[in-house]
This record gives structure tokens, sequence and C-alpha cells, in this order.
């Protein structure tokens, strides 16, 4: 699994790049701003769901997403884009001399409420798109990161709650009704069972889950949410914190249940069953 960084550049001469990041429970903000920007590359692939506010500007851009069609662009001022977990996304861009600027949003995907993580529309990139609301909310969001409130930390998180919810609305009401999905049949759900129970110590992608069945990532997201009321991701990472608690149970270390459990390190692990169940690897041993 990945780090909740999510983008990494790849510079041809130096640059000079500077952030502003806070982490709370449930999610990392951060602003990104580059002097003298130079030509760079990128490659993600990241267990957050990210959020961004772009101030961007380039001679020209290339970004290909997982699923869906390669995207160019120039003038990105004012426009956001929304990558769910587990998309892979990566391009490159020539900017321009000016400087350049993002502010983004990590999203722990256990502390999305499941009446917004089970949308289909949850499960979608979208891509330079443009929100008065949500505009305003991460341009606050830019503010807070870069003064000295205090109670920052509940500022920030009160602000990123604020934009989930703003982003679901508008999601919600840009998505046509869709057409019943076949569901699941019995012998597809335990294949798909048995395959989380023997993998769950590895690093499983939705692509893999999909795989099992012999669908696509989007088919798969969408008949399983249709048979069982939420996403894969949010039914492995349940299976995760059980085989935690188990393990736990076990009298096995923290460290040791959580790679048993396929989290990737303690941190995670607490911060899933806090989410999750509303208990601490200390509550379970106690």
């Amino acid at each position: 699994m990945t780090q909740r960084k999510v983008i990494d550049l790849t510079l041809e001469r130096r640059t000079t790049v500077s952030r502003l990041s806070v982490s709370t429970p449930t999610l990392t903000t951060e602003h990104v701003e580059t002097v003298n920007p130079v030509d760079y590359e990128f490659a993600v692939k990241s267990d957050m769901h990210y959020l961004a506010l772009h101030d961007l500007v380039f001679h020209d851009a290339l970004m290909r997403v997982e699923g869906e069609k390669h995207r160019r662009g120039r003038d990105l001022r004012e426009t956001l884009t929304f990558f769910p977990a587990g998309i892979g996304v990566e391009g490159w861009c020539k900017p321009t001399d000016q400087r350049q600027s993002f502010t983004a949003i990590y999203i722990d995907p256990s502390a999305v409420p499941e009446a917004i993580g089970s949308q289909p529309f949850w499960q979608r990139p979208e891509i330079y798109f443009r929100s008065p609301e949500l505009l305003r909310t991460l341009t606050q969001l830019r503010s807070v990161l870069q003064g000295t409130l205090p109670f920052r930390e509940v500022l920030i998180d009160a602000l990123g709650q604020m934009a989930i919810a703003e982003f679901a609305n508008r999601q919600f009401s840009q998505t046509p009704a869709l057409q019943v999905e076949r569901k699941l049949d019995d012998a597809e759900l335990r294949l798909l069972e048995s395959y989380l129970q023997e993998n769950i110590a590895g690093d499983i992608q939705l692509e893999d889950m999909a795989g099992v069945l012999g669908m696509s990532k989007f088919h798969f997201i969408r008949r399983y949410r249709s048979t069982t009321g939420r996403t894969p991701y949010r039914s492995l990472l349940d299976l995760r914190c059980q085989t935690a608690v188990r393990e736990l149970k076990a009298g096995r270390s923290a460290a040791e249940a959580a790679a048993v459990a396929g989290f990737d390190g303690t941190a995670q692990m607490s911060r899933s069953l806090r989410a999750t169940l509303g208990i601490t690897a200390r509550d379970v041993r106690s």
C-alpha cells in the first residue's frame, strides 16, 4: 500500500517545491507550490481518496487515468479533480513560468460515511471539473493552511468534511438513474470471500477482486454494490479489521496483527479499527 503523499515529482532541473500539510484522524490536507517550475512527470496510486483544487497553467499536459480517456489540460485555474482510492494515474506537465500550486485533501476511505461511499459516483474519477461551492470551501481551506489561526486542525477537519459532502451532493445531482445491475450469485460471492480470506495479508486491489470473477473493475463495483449495498473496499476493510481483532485476541502484537490483516502498519490499523468498530488495539487486548 502507498503512503498518504500522492504527488511524486520527477524534476529535470532544480526547482523549489514548498508544502504545507496538516493531518487529522480522518484526512490529510496540503498546499503545494512551485517556484520556477520545470517540466515533470508524475505517477500516482494511493489508498486514499483525493480531492484537489488547481491553480495551474501549463503550456501542455497529459493525464492518463485508469479506466478513463486521456485528458490534456492547459489553464486549470479554479478547476478541481477527484480520484477514488486505488485508481492509477500518471502523466506529464510542461508548466508556464508563473507560480504553480494546488490544494489537496487525502481522505481515509474508512472515514467516508457509508451513505456516500456506497454510491457509484464515489468510485469514478472526476477530472478538471468546476463547482462554485467546492471552490469556496477549498479556497477557505487553503487560507487556513497558510494561516496561524488557533484550533487550525479543527477548522481543517470541518472544511474537509464540508468538501466531501459538497462533492457528494454535486455528483448525486448529476448522476442519471442507473439501470438495475444483475446481482452476484451465491457461488460468486463464496468464491470472492474465499479469495479474500486466503489473501488478506497481501495488497489486494480492486482489479484483483474483479479478476477473480472475470469482470472489469467498474462492472464488478456496480454488481457488488447492487448485491450487497456496500462497496468492495468497505467489505475488504471490514474483513481486515475482523482479522486484526482476531489476531490481537490471540495474543499477537499490534505490528504482527496489522501485518496478518494486510494493513500498512499499526497506524493505519488503528485508524481503521477506530473508524470502523469504534475501538483501539488496546481495547481488544484488555
